[in-house]
């Protein structure tokens, strides 16, 4: 196996460079949300709070996609309402990542008295650390009763082996 398929195999490259992906897509929606916005008469502060927000939620469901579909493909949600679960779960995720990153750029500004870049900076990469740490163990994992449940759905009882199957009860 070559090196860089060893790399590519590693869930947290795959994360960080579709992290990196959404740089760009979150860029040219806040210029359409920007424009668009503007467009329909927000001004001023209005302009820029709704058009990060929107982009940023673009940015998110975009990543949520594309890592559930090459970094966590093998944990692939079966039903439309596990698909729904996750999504949330990823919104959860990133509000709370994004919290994070503004604290932390905050207390290495404002407190330890650090370049605003600087911090800003480490903010991101922390929050880059917390979020894949996060995405990995509370969005993307099926817990073992998902799993079963997925499979209930996908294979009828008289396919399913005999220990997943459930025994009616009589009452």
């Amino acid at each position: 196996m070559t090196l860089i398929k060893k790399i590519w195999e590693k869930r947290f490259v795959k994360f960080a460079l579709i992290g990196l992906i959404g740089i760009p897509i979150n860029l040219v929606a806040l210029k359409f949300f920007l424009t668009v916005f503007a467009l329909i008469g927000l001004r001023d502060n209005w302009l820029n709070v709704v058009a990060q927000v929107c982009s940023f939620e673009v940015g998110t469901i975009i990543n949520f996609v594309l890592n559930q579909l090459i970094t966590y493909r093998d944990q692939m949600p079966t039903t439309f309402n596990a698909w729904v679960v996750k999504s949330i779960k990823a919104q959860v995720a990133n509000m709370s990542a994004f919290l994070v990153a503004t604290l932390i750029s905050l207390f290495f500004s404002v407190v330890v008295h650090i370049d605003p870049y600087v911090a800003n900076t480490l903010g991101i990469i922390i929050n880059f650390v917390y979020k894949f740490l996060v995405s990995d163990r509370f969005v993307f994992r099926v817990k073992p009763v998902e799993a079963i449940e997925d499979a209930t759905v996908v294979v009828p009882n008289e396919e399913m082996p005999s220990h997943c199957q459930t025994t009616p009860t009589n009452s």
